[in-house]
């Protein structure tokens, strides 16, 4: 009951009020009678009563407090007060607002772009009901890839998941046919964001391509997305799927291609040289259990049909399945993994003995997600290390906008001491007046909040519609799903509250308790010497925070210059990478194929410009590793000397590449394999005999513990011989690892494996242009891409992971840079206006207007400078951190070092200079008069 009459008192406040200074009153009147009855006159008893009791309107807000239902009532009226003071000071809580919208939009937007892109989930209908399904071998590898046989074990035994589907690994980029006019692949390319950048070229092909998944057949029923237009080939049986091979097109596709011409269901069309029937039409945007939209759909059965050549799915021993399933009613994920777990044991037994799928492993189920594995499994744990990075650059932007309002709060501070001290001796308690000021401070925080959130959203919102026309179609199209939902809005507002608190509780404390003494000394123009240090001590903050933020966005932009201009040892301009794809069938066997690319050689040889020919991976590439023995002696964990790349060349490749022989000379193609000559690179040559002469003395590589395909050609067995030594070339990878080579001659019998390098004496444009009808001449059915060895580099991870990291440091390090120069500005602004009576007395008293602005510019120089030197010990830490993005750089760049430290200072004292100068034009007369 004693609750339902606070609820009652809520609500009849004005008798509440009564009966409290009624129970007032009869405490006076008892003491008053108590005193009486000791003798006191009337008159005493009645004035000692009330000095004894206290002020009365004290006790009754202390009365007030002690009913739990007051709290409400007080927080109102807390932010009704709050609400006002922001309004009257419309100035402040502008800028407030603006510094800490900025910095909770950019944290608000990268938790947004994280959630639309590495925490999605499946795009279906119920996707919490959607699991992934992998392996976990007692290796400790993980397997996300399963054979078909296996994928058809899982789909039509597992009990606990009401449909299990599949997708073949990734996208294929197929040559499309039968649709009319052929669209140029370089146009396309250029026509986007990144090609008319230079970033991501797509290359010249002859032929169009379409980017196609291959899915189970039940794909769509199991996500329970059904198409737009026409049918799915759920339902098709396998002898209609043969018969008549049917194909989904998306409605992306559909529109940027043919126009959403309705009369293209039903039609035919040319996939791989293969005529399959569209059927329906998927809904705009959907990516299924990937991230990206592709522009066709085929069933996995008739993967055969699409490529004659592929045996896989006779084949239990050959993954590249991705497996998916939805769980049934009532079913846990720990309950399916139990039963995949069973059936994976039961299906090792059909497997080679000697294949990795025959031994023990565990198996894993998890909430789907596109990718393949978990995020902090793998490689992709790089990917949770670099958003951890990202996050932690964010936050620190949000550290800095905090400093920046509390340095504001600080200095308005001042202006409000006798409103504060006021209020106490009125009777209020400290905690009451931080109260206030937090509720104040709340205010900021829910206002910014709001208009981080509607910034963040409008500017990922934007930046999801650039992504998705920004990237050549063989890249596939990029969707992001950036509307808020419920997680996002509970992030603002947590974020809203937790800054609320880090820029509102120092201010507060330090205000409540310097209010008092501040009006008895009646300084209230002046700060006191903590407020100053604590402001200062702000400012420092913001500056150390911003030039660490600067300085490791602009060691990633030199990093990214510096890949640009970096030493390959190789020509990179005047060098054509063209790769040739075969049609497929019997009748393209090795013989052909060889005979096709050396007929190629040579008619592209005689076009005028040409310099040179040769077969071999370009040096972009990465290469496959070997361990290497000295002396002929087999490879061992014992006699390993070194780990290197090795690569198969041609005889002329280092005078069409442009790489020098150093010493020795290189090699001739040799029939027998036995003592073979090989040319090593200097880094290498210095790995395997470090200050010897290489030349002459033999080695052997072995590849059992390396990584490699069944088809690799591999360089196991024979002993080979130094014949000489070549330049180092860079550009494949960070660590310079790619220095360290082993050329081998290429056998005459695998020259269809490799592509062909051309070296031009002009405009490789030209050449690409005359490359395609010299093909259709040769043979109409081969299908060519053609790629400048510079724009290879610019898709190569040296120039792509600085690049896109700088893309990121870079505006945030700018947002740090603004939000820290509007700190400043802000707080000299105010302190130049609470300083104009000080400032009047300085220049009553023969100061000169130099001397005033010297003054200022000295009070705002020493934190700065303070901030820049703790800055520096930052973007040493988080320069140490990046260190594996900073190609050719050291962890200290004097470039980035000094030259944006001095800039800093520079616009932070120019900040500083705008609100002094005021301070010069002050009349010393107009500002003694100044209250």
């Amino acid at each position: 009951m004693a609750w339902f009459s606070r609820v009652r008192a809520f609500f009849r406040r004005g008798k509440l009020a009564r009966e409290l200074d009624d129970e007032l009153e009869f405490h006076l009147s008892m003491r008053e009678q108590w005193n009486v009855a000791q003798g006191m006159p009337q008159a005493e008893a009645r004035r000692e009563a009330r000095l004894r009791f206290g002020n009365p309107r004290v006790w009754r807000e202390r009365l007030r407090e002690i009913d739990l239902m007051i709290l409400p009532q007080t927080v109102l009226q807390d932010l009704d007060f709050g609400a006002r003071m922001l309004c009257r000071n419309i100035g402040f809580t502008v800028v407030a607002v603006l510094a800490l919208a900025l910095g909770i939009g950019v944290n608000t937007a990268a938790f947004t772009a994280y959630k639309a892109f590495f925490d999605r989930p499946l795009d279906a209908r119920e996707p919490k009901r959607m699991v992934n399904i992998a392996l976990s071998p007692r290796s400790g590898a993980r397997e996300a890839f399963f054979s078909y046989p296996d994928y058809q074990a899982y789909r039509d035994q597992l009990h606990s998941l009401s449909g299990v589907i599949a997708h073949a690994t990734n996208f294929e980029a197929l040559p499309i046919s039968g649709i009319g006019d052929t669209a140029s692949r370089l146009d396309a390319a250029t026509d986007t964001r990144t090609g008319r950048l230079g970033l991501l070229p797509t290359g010249v092909s002859n032929k169009e391509f379409a980017e196609v998944m291959i899915v189970s057949e039940n794909y769509f029923s199991v996500l329970g997305v059904a198409p737009i237009g026409g049918r799915s080939f759920d339902a098709m049986t396998a002898s209609e799927l043969a018969a008549t091979p049917p194909v989904l097109i998306s409605e992306n596709y559909w529109q940027r291609r043919f126009g959403a011409d309705p009369a293209l269901l039903g039609k035919t069309i040319g996939l791989n040289g293969v005529a399959f029937t569209i059927i329906g039409i998927t809904p705009r945007d959907f990516s299924g259990t990937t991230v990206l939209v592709p522009d066709f759909w085929v069933p996995l059965t008739l993967k055969p049909v699409l490529h004659a050549d592929d045996h896989s799915q006779r084949d239990r021993e050959a993954p590249y399945c991705r497996v998916f399933g939805r769980l049934a009613p009532g079913v846990r994920i720990d309950q399916a993994q139990a039963e995949v777990n069973l059936l994976a044991n039961r299906l090792r037994a059909l497997h080679d003995p000697r294949s990795d799928w025959a031994k023990p492993a565990t198996a894993l189920v998890w909430p789907g997600s596109p990718f393949p594995l978990p995020l902090d499994w793998g490689q992709f744990s790089q990917i949770r290390y670099a958003v951890l990075l990202i996050m932690l650059a964010v936050g620190l932007v949000l550290v800095i906008a905090c400093a920046n309002v509390a340095s504001l709060q600080l200095a308005r501070a001042t202006s409000r001491q006798s409103e504060l001290c006021m209020r106490l001796w009125l009777g209020a308690s400290r905690m009451r007046i931080v109260r206030q000021l937090l509720t104040e401070s709340a205010l900021l925080g829910l206002l910014a909040g709001a208009a981080g959130l509607m910034s963040s959203w409008l500017l990922t919102k934007a930046a999801a519609i650039m992504a998705t026309y920004a990237f050549p179609a063989e890249y596939g199209t990029v969707i992001f799903r950036v509307t808020p939902d419920l997680g996002t809005f509970v992030y603002v507002f947590a974020l809203s509250m937790i800054a609320s608190l880090l820029f509102g509780l120092v201010p507060a404390l330090e205000s409540s308790r310097s209010a008092f003494a501040t009006m008895l000394k009646g300084n209230q123009g002046t700060p006191s010497g903590r407020s100053r240090r604590l402001r200062d001590l702000f400012i420092a903050g913001q500056v150390a925070v911003a030039l660490a933020l600067m300085i490791a966005g602009g060691m990633l932009i030199h990093s990214s210059l510096h890949a640009l201009k970096v030493d390959t040892g190789y020509e990179i301009k005047h060098l054509v990478n063209l790769n040739l794809s075969f049609p497929e069938g019997k009748e393209y066997t090795a013989e052909r194929r060889n005979a096709l690319v050396r007929q190629l050689r040579s008619r592209v040889a005689a076009l005028p410009g040409v310099a040179a020919v040769t077969n071999a991976f370009a040096p972009v590439f990465s290469a496959r590793r070997a361990d290497v023995s000295l002396n002929g002696e087999l490879p061992s964990v014992q006699n390993t000397r070194a780990t290197l790349s090795f690569t198969y060349i041609k005889e002329n490749y280092f005078d069409t590449v442009g790489i020098p022989i150093l010493s020795g000379h290189s090699f001739k193609l040799q029939s027998d394999r036995s003592g073979a000559p090989v040319v090593l690179s200097e880094s290498a040559a210095q790995q395997l005999w470090p200050g010897q002469n290489p030349i002459g003395r033999s080695l052997r590589l072995d590849t059992d513990r390396q990584f490699h395909s069944k088809d690799d050609l591999l360089p196991d067995g024979p002993v080979y011989q130094v014949v000489g030594v070549a330049r180092d070339t860079h550009g494949a990878s960070l660590d310079g690892s790619d220095s360290e080579l082993i050329y081998l001659p290429m056998p005459e019998v695998r020259l269809q494996d490799f592509p062909i390098l051309i070296r031009t004496q002009s405009d490789p444009k030209q050449l690409l242009a005359a490359i395609n009808p010299v093909v259709e001449s040769i043979d109409p059915g081969l299908t060519t891409s053609s790629f400048t060895l510079e724009e290879l580099l610019q898709q190569s991870v040296i120039f792509i992971l600085p690049g896109f990291a700088a893309a990121i440091a870079t505006p945030v390090g700018f947002v740090g840079l603004f939000l820290a120069l509007l700190g400043i500005y802000g707080t000299v602004s105010y302190i130049v206006v609470l300083r104009t009576r000080e400032v009047g007395i300085r220049m009553a008293l023969g100061a000169k207007k130099r001397d005033v602005l010297a003054l200022m510019l000295r009070e705002v120089a020493s934190p700065v400078l303070a901030g820049l030197v703790v800055g520096m010990i930052f973007a040493v830490g988080a320069s140490y951190l990046l260190r594996g993005l900073l190609h050719g750089l050291s962890t200290v760049d004097s470039v980035s070092f000094a030259g944006i430290s001095l800039l800093f200072l520079a616009v932070a004292l120019i900040a500083a200079w705008l609100p002094s100068r005021r301070a010069m034009r002050v009349d010393p007369m107009v500002a003694l008069r100044c209250e």
